[in-house]
């Protein structure tokens, strides 16, 4: 038990903001980024996306950003939407002990998922998880919120020009689905 703390203490993160400009020193040979990651190449870039609410919802516009981070394993998408000022982060890899994509998401109200994918079928990358939806934001550290299964279906369109299909499943088994159009700039 104590030699599994200790691996796990060994490899935890130091640092919660990465630099992702850090260069290996000279002389050694990282280990090179899994090949699995460049099926996410297509999220690479500035985009602007109008999404489409479930029936009576808000339309919004949601601005990404995504960069290669930690030698290309990664890649960082930093988002905002509008309305709402939602800030997100969401850091996408490829697992190679179980073989599927991961994406890790938080944002500035607190919500926070997990999801996995197990990579592109017939011109969709489906992305499938738990996502704890914070309702109403508030700095007090408590709030509430609902949990949700979540699933991001992509397809890539044409170059620079994606869309991101998204169903929300409540725990009542009820299903509301929106999607983003978005556009490289």
């Amino acid at each position: 038990m104590a030699a599994v703390s200790l691996v796990a203490l060994a490899v935890s993160p130091v640092n919660a903001e990465p630099d992702t400009r850090a260069k290996p020193p000279h002389g050694k040979n990282p280990l090179p980024a899994p090949p699995q990651i460049r099926d996410l190449d297509f999220l690479l870039g500035s985009y602007t996306c109008d999404y489409t609410p479930p029936p009576g919802g808000k339309p919004a516009v949601l601005k990404l950003t995504t960069k290669r981070a930690m030698g290309g394993h990664y890649l960082y998408t930093d988002a905002t939407l509008e309305p709402g000022s939602v800030v997100g982060r969401t850091s996408l890899g490829w697992n190679p002990v179980d073989g599927k994509f991961i994406n890790q998401y938080h944002d500035n109200w607190g919500s926070s998922g997990n999801y996995t994918s197990s990579g592109w079928k017939d011109g969709h990358l489906i992305f499938k998880g738990p996502l704890t939806q914070v309702i109403t934001p508030n700095g007090s550290g408590q709030t509430t919120g609902v949990k949700l299964d979540l699933v991001d279906d992509y397809q890539v369109l044409g170059p620079g020009h994606f869309k991101d299909t998204t169903s929300f499943t409540f725990p009542d088994g009820s299903t509301l689905q929106g999607s983003y159009d978005c556009r490289r700039q």
